[in-house]
């Protein structure tokens, strides 16, 4: 027998990706309960301390926690608030390091003339020991979807 598999348990391993694929889709789906909530400390209590922000009309990174603080005070301060609906999502787990990329759209005006906004996001995560919610974003990227490349060359 190999000495390399005494002990080793694939159904583990497997059960324990799970499990963490499964605590970073919570995150994202705390993520987006606050945001539609319009809770910005809630929001920015998921961020790691050393976290860096590019939202979605932020005009420069945000590299400290009072700046993600007051980009989401700033988003939820528009009348009507915004607020956002999953299209897709796919977490990847790496040890400690999680990253979770996909497509959102962003309502910014209420019925009957809304304003719908695709858009698409990166989270990368930190698994982070002793605090209520073990994934804390450290890299945040969210942007408009841009115009296919076949759109911009016919508009050049």
């Amino acid at each position: 027998m190999n000495p390399a598999l005494i002990g080793h348990k694939p159904e583990a391993a497997r059960a324990r990706a799970d499990t963490d694929e499964a605590a970073v889709r919570a995150a994202l789906d705390a993520w987006i309960g606050a945001f539609n909530r319009a809770d910005a400390a809630a929001v920015a209590a998921l961020y790691d301390p050393q976290a860096v922000l590019w939202g979605t009309t932020a005009t420069q990174l945000i590299t400290t926690p009072q700046g993600i603080a007051a980009y989401f005070d700033a988003v939820f301060a528009l009348q009507p608030v915004p607020c956002m609906a999953l299209v897709e999502a796919l977490p990847r787990v790496f040890g400690d390091v999680a990253v979770s990329s996909g497509r959102y759209t962003l309502t910014l005006s209420p019925a009957p003339h809304l304003r719908e906004v695709p858009a698409r996001f990166s989270f990368t995560y930190r698994r982070t020991a002793g605090v209520s919610a073990p994934w804390r974003i450290v890299d945040h990227h969210s942007s408009a979807m841009p115009a296919p490349l076949a759109a911009l060359a016919a508009a050049g």
